[in-house]
């Protein structure tokens, strides 16, 4: 068991995000504070290009309300085993902001998942966890 410690875990409602809250969970302290992040990075503006493309915003709602639904639902079940838990919603680049809400939390480790939801699902390593491994100067724990 890992000694207590601030974990931010970026979260993308990913099966593998749900792996890394769920080793986050096993294997650190339950003296440790967890603070779930949830970035949503929003689609580019694809209908300067081409009117066919266009995401109107009751879709974007949509899509927002099944992430916060999927959110809710992992900090129900890490205060289930006991955990201090806080969660943030985030708008922009994942990487920067996981990074950026880590250094504000004074957070001694980020966790996340190997690959997520984002586009460059044929990458061995996702793009934020790829990212992540390069430029941050907290540790990082990739879940496979």
């Amino acid at each position: 068991m890992i000694k207590s410690q601030k974990i931010m875990i970026g979260f993308d409602g990913s099966k593998y995000s749900k792996k890394a809250v769920k080793y986050a969970i096993n294997n650190f302290s339950r003296n440790s504070t967890i603070y779930l992040v949830y970035v949503e990075e929003m689609p580019a503006p694809l209908y300067l290009s081409n009117p066919s493309l266009f995401i109107d915003d009751s879709v974007i709602k949509k899509i927002r309300e099944k992430t916060k639904k999927e959110l809710k639902h992992q900090v129900d079940m890490i205060k289930k085993k006991r955990f201090k838990v806080k969660y943030e919603y985030l708008e922009g680049y994942p990487p920067n902001q996981i990074i950026n809400e880590a250094k504000r939390k004074n957070a001694d480790i980020i966790v996340v998942g190997s690959r997520g939801m984002g586009k460059w699902k044929s990458s061995v390593l996702g793009s934020v966890s790829q990212t992540l491994a390069v430029i941050s100067k907290i540790p990082l724990l990739i879940i496979k």
